[in-house]
């Protein structure tokens, strides 16, 4: 169990991550704080604070990107990605993906060893940069739907797992909400979801889930496939696996709270 000491510092340290998006909430004038209770976060019993501390972390952001700000903000985003991925070892992956049917969509997916990787991540000067461009420019629509979450069944060696970056690849972005007191049985359907598309697939590069950091029973994933028709087969093949077949007879059985968010994309990469 945390002592006093460890748990103060810990609540320290997560009233900073709220500050940090706070801050580039004003300086971007959108909010990038997630849609939840802050309160909920700080309420967590002191084991958990600790599992929390060092759990696998991970962010899912949907971006609106204003036509005529395009070009400008894919060059801001992927100085971003890049100095991200080469100058950060607690950086695991950071995904740059188009919806397939709305231009100008964006979808980023990032991935980090721990929470405070993710922390570190926002102190730093490529970061800043990104923030000061948002704040002088404007490119957005829209506020950015952001998403945090703890990735589950990913095993010990996460923190050392930085990701290759597919030249192309077909992505899929979820948001799922499963009912309460069907908790246990959405885990084990999706947990033979993720070990049969990870075990079994040779097209699939990724099947990424976890459950938010501040909502019980809310679920974000983060899916990669490759092959013909920039990675669309590999999709396809995931649709008529078993394990597939068996989450979608779970799904039909009306086990959602709220309806599923779902959205396809394909990876941007130079």
């Amino acid at each position: 169990m945390m002592d006093p000491k460890g748990r103060a510092s810990y609540v320290k340290k997560r009233l900073l991550f709220y500050n940090i998006c706070a801050f580039i909430s004003a300086a971007s004038g959108l909010s990038v704080i997630p849609n939840v209770e802050i309160n909920t976060q700080l309420r967590m019993t002191s084991s958990s604070l600790m599992d929390n501390e060092n759990r696998p972390f991970a962010v899912n952001i949907k971006v609106s990107v204003l036509q005529d700000k395009r070009d400008e903000w894919l060059k801001q985003i992927k100085l971003d990605q890049m100095c991200s991925r080469r100058d950060e070892q607690g950086c695991l992956q950071f995904s740059l993906s188009e919806d397939i049917d709305s231009p100008n969509i964006f979808y980023l997916h990032e991935q980090y060893a721990d929470e405070a990787a993710f922390t570190k991540h926002t102190q730093t000067p490529h970061f800043k940069h990104y923030d000061e461009y948002l704040k002088a420019k404007k490119p957005l629509e829209k506020e950015p739907e952001v998403s945090f979450f703890y990735p589950l069944g990913e095993g010990p060696d996460w923190p050392k797992r930085k990701r290759d970056a597919p030249k192309t690849a077909f992505c899929v972005t979820v948001n799922l909400y499963p009912k309460a007191e069907l908790r246990d049985e959405f885990l084990k359907v999706i947990d033979n979801n993720k070990q049969g598309t990870d075990k079994t697939e040779p097209l699939a590069l990724q099947y990424t889930y976890g459950e938010s950091t501040s909502a019980s029973n809310v679920f974000h994933f983060h899916e990669q496939y490759v092959g013909n028709d920039g990675g669309k087969e590999g999709f396809d093949a995931h649709a008529a696996s078993a394990h597939f077949k068996d989450w979608e007879g779970f799904a039909g059985t009306d086990p959602f709270a709220k309806e599923p968010e779902v959205y396809f994309s394909r990876v941007i990469e130079d």
